[in-house]
C-alpha cells in the first residue's frame, strides 16, 4: 500500500502513535498532524506533529471541528484510551445519543461509528498498521530465544481455538489457558485484567493467546503487545504468549522481545491463514524486515 502525502494521527496513550509518526516520516509523508486527548496523549507525542492539538474526550462536535481545522486528507487511529473512559467520561448529549442507537457496544461498533464521523469531515481513515511494519512479526515461529515447552505448545494450540471463536463474537481478543482449561476470557476490562484473572487461577505456567478476528477492520483495534503486557504476565506468572504473525502490533518490537528474553517469557507467532495488516511501501514497509524472527 502506498504512503499518502499527509496523515493525521489521532492518538491515544502509549508509544504506538510516536512510532507511527516516525514511520510516516521514513515513508516520505510530507505533512503529519497529531490530534490527542486530554488525560491520554502525552505532550511529547503531540510535539512530533507539524500540526497538533489536544481535546477533551467528550464531544463529537469538538472532535469534528478539530479534524476540520487540521485540514488533512488522511487519518489513522492509534494508541490506547482506557476502557473505563467509556463509563467515566462526561460525554455530551450527541455522544450519548449515538451510543444509545447502537445495539451493542464494543470496539467494532464504537470505532466504526467514530470513523464515520471522521470521514464525514473529510479525511479517509487508513489502516492503523500502515507505518508500523517494523513492529509486526511477519513470519510464524519463535520470536524469543526460548521456544515453547511441549506443555505450553499444547496450551497455545488449545487457546488459539478459543481465542479465535471469542474474538469472532466481538467479545475480546485474549484468553488465558493452562492444561486444557480456559482460565480467563477478555471482556470489556481489557487484556491486562484478563491476564491477571487467569494468573490468579493458574498460579503459575499459564499461556496467553491474543488474536484478531476474521475480517478484522485493520483501521482500529489491532492486537497490541507491549512492555506493560510482559510486566503483567510476569506478575501473573504466565510463561508464554501466542500471537498471530502479520496481524499483531508490538509497541517497540525489539525492546519487547529483549524484555521477554530477560523475563524468561516465550513468545511465538503463528500463521492464521488470514490477510496480514497492511503496511506502507518504501521506508516504513521495509522496516518490517526487522520484525522477522
Amino acid at each position: 500500500m502506498r504512503a499518502p502525502s499527509d496523515v493525521l494521527v489521532i492518538a491515544g496513550a502509549g508509544v504506538l502513535p510516536r512510532l507511527a509518526v516516525q514511520g510516516a516520516r521514513r515513508a516520505g509523508v510530507s505533512r503529519i498532524g497529531v490530534l490527542g486527548f486530554k488525560g491520554a496523549t502525552p505532550r511529547a507525542t503531540l510535539a512530533l506533529g507539524d500540526w497538533s492539538r489536544r481535546i477533551p474526550l467528550k464531544s463529537l462536535a469538538v472532535f469534528r471541528d478539530a479534524i476540520r481545522e487540521a485540514g488533512f486528507g488522511h487519518a489513522i487511529l492509534l494508541g490506547q484510551i482506557g476502557p473505563l473512559a467509556y463509563f467515566r467520561a462526561a460525554f455530551d448529549p450527541e455522544v450519548r445519543a449515538a451510543l444509545a442507537e447502537m445495539p451493542a457496544h464494543n470496539a467494532h461498533t464504537i470505532f466504526t461509528r467514530l470513523i464515520e464521523e471522521i470521514e464525514k469531515v473529510g479525511p479517509k481513515v487508513l489502516p492503523s498498521s500502515l507505518f508500523l511494519g517494523g513492529e509486526i512479526p511477519a513470519a510464524p515461529g519463535p520470536l524469543t530465544r526460548r521456544a515453547f515447552s511441549p506443555e505450553e505448545a499444547a496450551a497455545a494450540k488449545f487457546g488459539r481455538t478459543i481465542a479465535e471463536a471469542v474474538c469472532d463474537l466481538d467479545i475480546g481478543q485474549t484468553v488465558v489457558v493452562k492444561d486444557g482449561v480456559a482460565l480467563a476470557v477478555e471482556g470489556f476490562d481489557g487484556t491486562n485484567a484478563t491476564i491477571l484473572r487467569g494468573g490468579r487461577i493458574a498460579r503459575r505456567g499459564a499461556v496467553v493467546v491474543k488474536v484478531a478476528k476474521r475480517g478484522h477492520d485493520m483501521r482500529f483495534d489491532i492486537p497490541v503487545v507491549g512492555a506493560k503486557t510482559l510486566a503483567v504476565m510476569r506478575k501473573a506468572h504466565c510463561t508464554a504468549l501466542f500471537v498471530q504473525a502479520g496481524r499483531t502490533l508490538f509497541a517497540g518490537f525489539e525492546a519487547v522481545v529483549r524484555e521477554a528474553d530477560r523475563r524468561g517469557i516465550a513468545i511465538e507467532a503463528f500463521d492464521s491463514g488470514l490477510p496480514p495488516a497492511p503496511v506502507a511501501q518504501g521506508g516504513a514497509g521495509a522496516a518490517a524486515e526487522g520484525a522477522k524472527p
